[in-house]
């Protein structure tokens, strides 16, 4: 009987230790880890096992954890939907993809990768859909002659103090503002639409394209597009 309580608790420490590689679990596994160390230590095991089975995992969950997002999060982004966002080359401000238009942009695939040709006020009415979860994007500024300019991704946590590289605060790269649902109802009757919004800004003029007027004008923009594409 007691083999059987070494055998159940060994499995419960194995499988928990397992399963709080997820780090949005582990406060849910580890009381169960407990109850399997519990278990370990009431069975006829060595002392050996069950010190090793013990702090073992505790040990080396941390590098195990770190590998395990380090390997998620190289293969979601390998594997995930592949797009490039095309801007004008002299665009500034807001730009928006609303998704799953009838009547917007067809869904153009070039060497694997989903194209999104923003117009020159920066807002896209697009056929495709664009994927949550791991994203695989690049953004570009394409000149009048066809030569596409990479531009960074950009987040506020590269302008921490403890950042490990010192980026230009008037540098131009495009931060992403998030995805979601429009839930009030635009003038003319729209509906609920699907849309991501990006920034394409410097850090210094940020604040200058998150004011409530200048996005009130853009919707504005959105709507008309949106009501004539209707």
């Amino acid at each position: 009987m007691r083999d059987k309580i070494y055998i159940i608790g060994l499995t419960i420490i194995i499988l928990t230790f397992i399963v709080s590689l997820n780090p949005y679990i582990l406060i849910f596994t580890a009381p169960v880890f407990l109850l399997g160390v519990g278990l370990l230590w009431f069975s006829k095991a060595r002392l050996l096992a069950k010190t090793l089975f013990t702090f073992l995992p505790i040990i080396l969950w941390y590098p195990s954890f770190y590998i395990f997002m380090y390997l998620t999060g190289t293969i979601g982004t390998a594997t995930a939907q592949k797009l490039d966002f095309n801007f004008h080359e002299d665009f500034k401000g807001k730009a928006i993809v609303v998704q799953e238009i009838n009547c917007g942009q067809e869904v153009e695939i070039v060497k694997g990768r989903e194209q999104l040709n923003f117009p020159e006020n920066g807002i896209l009415l697009n056929k495709g859909k664009i994927e949550s979860g791991y994203i695989n994007h690049k953004y570009y500024r394409v000149t009048s002659s066809g030569e596409k300019i990479t531009v960074p991704g950009r987040a506020n946590y590269m302008f921490w103090d403890d950042a490990d590289t010192e980026i230009s605060t008037s540098e131009i790269g495009v931060w992403l503002e998030g995805m979601g649902m429009a839930t009030q109802f635009p003038p003319g009757g729209l509906g609920d639409y699907e849309f991501l919004e990006l920034i394409i800004a410097s850090k210094d003029s940020l604040e200058k394209y998150q004011d409530f007027l200048y996005n009130k004008k853009v919707d504005s923009v959105k709507y008309q597009m949106m009501e004539s594409c209707k």
